[in-house]
C-alpha cells in the first residue's frame, strides 16, 4: 500500500462542557459539509476559517479555508492539497443554493433551505449520487442507480463527526477518531485507520482551543504503514484561524 495522506476530522475533548462554561455543539450543516469538503468540522455560528495542515519540515501540506453565511450555510470554499497536486474552489451567489467550481462551471453542488447537499454534476463523471441523511447529518453517500454505497458517515451525539468508511471493490477503509476517556492522558483524541480491517494509519492528537471551543493549533504524531510493511512516523500540525457572527 502507498503512503495515504488523510484529511483528519477535528474533535475536542471527550463531552461539551468546558469548566463551567457550555460549549456550543456542531451545527449538522456544518457537520455534514465537513465530511463531504474534508475539513475540519467547527462549533457554533462561524463566519470564516482557515485550516493549514504542515509536514515535519514546516511545510504545507494542504489548505482548507471557507466562509459561511449568517444562517450557517457555506458561501464559499477552496481547498489545496500540495501533497497530491489537488485544488477546488466553490462559491455560491446571494440568490443561489448551489455551489459552483471556479474551475469548471459545469462542476456543481446543489444544496437545499436546510444547507444539505442534494446533488452533485460533474464534468469529468456520469455518476449520479443520492445523499442519505438522517436527523440532519449526512450518514451515506450512494450510487443513485445501483444503490452502491460509497461512503458512510457516523457522529457523536452532540454531532460531531466520528467515523468514515469509504466502501471499494477491492477495499473497505474505516476512519475513527476516539477521545481520550481520562484527563491524565497526554493526547486529546486518537485517529485510527483500518483496510479490510488491517491497521495502517494511527494519529495521535493534542490541540488548544480558543474561547468557542474550537482548535486554535493541534499538534500530533501520525504513524503510517507504508510500502513494504514499515512504518513511518511523522509530526505534523494543523494551524486554524475562525471568526464568528
Amino acid at each position: 500500500m502507498n503512503k495515504i495522506q488523510l484529511c483528519l476530522t477535528a474533535a475536542l475533548i471527550a463531552g461539551p462542557v468546558r469548566g463551567n462554561e457550555t460549549l456550543a455543539p456542531f451545527q449538522p450543516a456544518m457537520a455534514s459539509l465537513s465530511n463531504e469538503l474534508e475539513f475540519d468540522a467547527l462549533r457554533g455560528r462561524v463566519k470564516n476559517f482557515e485550516q493549514v495542515l504542515l509536514g515535519s519540515d514546516e511545510g504545507q501540506l494542504t489548505i482548507a479555508k471557507g466562509r459561511f453565511d449568517p444562517h450557517g450555510c457555506l458561501k464559499e470554499y477552496e481547498r489545496m492539497d500540495f501533497v497530491n497536486g489537488q485544488s477546488i474552489r466553490l462559491a455560491r451567489a446571494d440568490n443561489s443554493n448551489t455551489l459552483v467550481s471556479a474551475r469548471d462551471k459545469r462542476n456543481t453542488i446543489v444544496l437545499n433551505k436546510a444547507c444539505q447537499i442534494v446533488g452533485t454534476t460533474n464534468s469529468a463523471s456520469p455518476v449520479s449520487k443520492l445523499y442519505i441523511y438522517d436527523k440532519n447529518l449526512l450518514v451515506k453517500v450512494k450510487d443513485a442507480r445501483n444503490a452502491w454505497v460509497y461512503k458512510e458517515y457516523f457522529y457523536t451525539p452532540e454531532g460531531m463527526p466520528e467515523s468514515t468508511v469509504f466502501y471499494g471493490e477491492e477495499h473497505d477503509v474505516l476512519l475513527i477518531t476516539v477521545p481520550k476517556r481520562k484527563l491524565a492522558e497526554p493526547w486529546d483524541f486518537i485517529t485510527q485507520g483500518l483496510d479490510n480491517g488491517v491497521p495502517f494509519y494511527q494519529a495521535l492528537k493534542k490541540c488548544h482551543y480558543d474561547k468557542k471551543g474550537n482548535p486554535s493549533v493541534c499538534d500530533f504524531v501520525v504513524d503510517t504503514l507504508i510500502q513494504g510493511g514499515a512504518t513511518e512516523t511523522e509530526h505534523q500540525q494543523i494551524r486554524y484561524t475562525t471568526t464568528y457572527y
